[in-house]
């Protein structure tokens, strides 16, 4: 389970997600206490979260390409770009 009590928050938000369960979409902790999706071995994303809020970082970037202050907001954004998978 991730380590930050606000990735726990979204960490649990993902994990109930049907939509996510359905596509077979994974969440692990990471490293640092970050979430990682992941389907069938292959990483779609990360979230973290820093004193600016939730960030996430697309595979085979360092960047984060979406931030927000709510794990809602997050877990939103997240089915929007892994519904699209």
């Amino acid at each position: 389970m991730a380590n930050k009590p606000q990735n726990r928050r979204l960490f649990d938000l993902l994990q109930r997600n049907d939509m996510l369960k359905a596509k077979g979409f994974s969440m692990a902790c990471g490293g640092e206490g970050t979430i990682v999706i992941d389907r069938a071995g292959h990483v779609h994303g990360i979230w973290d979260h820093d004193a600016n809020g939730y960030k996430w970082v697309s595979p085979g970037s360092s960047e984060p390409r979406f931030r927000t202050e709510d794990a809602t907001s997050a877990m939103l954004y997240t089915i929007i770009v892994l519904g699209q998978d």
